[in-house]
Formats: structure tokens, sequence, C-alpha cells
């Protein structure tokens, strides 16, 4: 690859773990820089890695030398800063999900981004996983109108206080909570097959009020996002739908997705096997499949790096992350205020 794009990351969270080594290993890109809110953890953290520049200071990070995009994996609420600075800069964003604290915020960003004239994409990687790729293929190819959808995750890494130390995905005047961390994965994926959301409904609960501060700090923190959450849809024309998830579960299990339809069924089993079929058929199954984060992201990244050099719209594109956070706004308001919500509409993505 003779035009590796120039990228930094800023987060120490996804960024470390998933982003900036998918970086690292394409041809496609280059990383420079990271930023870590510590300056300290931003030094150890380029170190470690073999870039040339560990900060803090969003300002030094935007400042590097022929740096051309930067890679938002900092706290929900504080996407939109990062995002709008680079976007300014004329530089390149790739931003986590969801892509902002709220659907105002999210359409700065976009609004920066376009009068920028640079690519923007927001990572809702998941469904670029095998497994959910060929999910979405087989209910596009046989379901027809929705008559029920559901997801369901069950994990048990937040199970009690000590199984996962508090981050500020703990806290949710940062943003945080399993809703924003899984759910807009989820309601991505329902949006990728019936986009046409008519009104939400949604309850969450903190099941573990009190996390540990850290592996050698017996502290115990409080939680205030929510480790548990059902969200209801109701398709315009008619249909339900339903994402849930349980992080506080004492046995894991595999995601389970099933798609119901008036003219048939795709079934996602909690072994990675996808049965699906029309009216009138036996099921079939294939799978299992491969459902590898890594190797999702690295499909983003690419889609990422061929808008930048060759034109285009990456994928996940702006336009798709505005009609995830609406949804996702919508289920806020009607988990706070116990009723339906209309989510606000958005452009059909490009």
């Amino acid at each position: 690859m003779d035009q590796p794009v120039k990228i930094a990351v800023a987060g120490s969270g996804f960024g470390r773990k998933v982003a900036l080594p998918v970086y690292q290993e394409l041809d496609e890109f280059e990383p420079v820089a990271v930023w870590s809110r510590r300056p300290e953890r931003a030094r150890e953290l380029a170190d470690d890695i073999g870039v040339p520049l560990g900060t803090s200071d969003l300002d030094e990070l935007l400042s590097v030398p022929g740096l051309e995009a930067v890679h938002v994996a900092t706290p929900v609420t504080t996407h939109a800063e990062f995002a709008m600075a680079a976007a300014e800069r004329g530089l390149h964003v790739m931003c986590e999900k969801p892509l902002a604290n709220d659907l105002a915020e999210a359409r700065r960003i976009v609004d920066a981004i376009r009068a920028a004239g640079v690519v923007g994409a927001v990572d809702y990687e998941l469904r670029l996983k095998d497994v959910r790729r060929r999910l979405i293929e087989r209910a596009r190819e046989v379901v027809g109108r929705p008559r029920m959808v559901s997801v369901s995750l069950i994990r048990s890494d937040h199970a009690d206080p000590y199984t996962r130390s508090h981050t500020w995905v703990h806290d949710a005047t940062l943003g945080g909570g399993r809703l924003q961390g899984y759910g807009v994965h989820d309601l991505d994926l329902v949006l990728e097959i019936f986009p046409d959301v008519e009104a939400v409904a949604a309850a969450t609960e903190v099941g573990v009020p009190l996390r540990t501060a850290g592996e050698d700090d017996d502290e115990l923190r409080p939680v205030t996002a929510e480790d548990t959450y059902v969200v209801l849809l109701r398709f315009r024309g008619g249909g339900l739908g339903t994402v849930s998830m349980a992080a506080t579960a004492r046995h894991d299990r595999g995601d389970v997705i099933e798609v119901h339809g008036d003219e048939g069924t795709v079934r996602l089993d909690a072994d990675r096997r996808l049965w699906w079929g029309r009216a009138g058929e036996e099921l079939q199954c294939e799978g299992p499949f491969e459902a590898s984060s890594t190797a999702a992201f690295s499909r983003v990244a690419k889609s990422f790096w061929s808008a930048i050099r060759e034109g285009g719209v990456a994928e996940p594109s702006l336009e798709e992350g505005l009609r995830v956070q609406a949804v996702f706004d919508a289920a806020r308001i009607a988990d706070a205020e116990r009723r339906w919500v209309r989510p606000e509409p958005v452009a059909s993505p490009a």
C-alpha cells in the first residue's frame, strides 16, 4: 500500500484494544499518535505500541505533521468536541458509536464534517461480523414485512461488583450504560432490515449498583448507568421488535436473534448457526459463522481508507449513525418518561 493514511487514535479503551492493533496491522494505515486523558497513560500507550506521540492535549494530537485522520474513541459525551475539532482542522473522522450524546449533538458533528469536506464514518462494526452480515442478507431475501423481531443478549461480565472495574461506562453523566455499549449495535442491525420505526418504548435498570474501582483498589463506586435494558419497537405499517440485554446474568449465553415476517423466518441461535426459510418450507441451517470484532472492524477501517483515497461514502455512514441516534434518543426519553416516543425523522442514508 503506497498511500497509507496517517491516523491518530483518541481513547485508550476500544482504541487501545481493537482500533490501534487493526490500524497497525493494515497496510492502509499508519498510526502516528494516541490520546488519553492522563498524560502518563498516553505516553505509556505510545511506547507500548510504538507510535511517535502519546498526549493528553487535543491540540497537540491534531497538530501532528502529516496527520490525515482521527479515530474518536473517547467517552460519548466528548465525541462532539473531538470530532468537530478534527473536522475543523480538515481531518477525516472515524467516530465510535453512538455518534454523540444526543441527536442534536450528532447533527452538529455531521454538519461539521460535511462543511469541512472530509470523510466521516461511524463504527457500527458488529453488523460487519460474518454472522450478522449473513443474517441481514437472509432476512432481506426471505422475511418480507415485519411481524416480530427479537434481539436478546445475555452476559455475565457485570454479575457482581468485582467482575468488571468501574469506568466511564458505568457513569450515566459520561454517557455510559450497556444500551450505548451494545444496544445501539442491535438497533443498527434491526434498522438495516426494517428502517421504518414508528415509536419506541424502553425500560432500563441498574442490577449491580456498586463496582470495584480497580484491581488494586477495594473501594466500591456507585454505578449510575444501566446494566440491563429492554427496548420495544413498533414498526410503521405493523410489526413489533424487542432489543434486550442482561449483563448481570450468572451464566453467559450466545446472542439469539429472530426475525419473523409475513413471508419467512431467519433465526440466529446461541451457537452462531443461522436458520432460515420461506413460508411453507423447512428451515435450512448454515454455520456456525465467525464472529470476530477485530475482523469486523478491519472491514470498517478498509471502507474508511477507500472513501478517503478513492472517494465515495464510508460504511457505516454518518447518515446511518444519525438513524440509530434518533431511535437511541427515543429509547432514552421513553425510559425516563415511561411512554411511547416517536423518533425524530432523519434523512435517509445516501
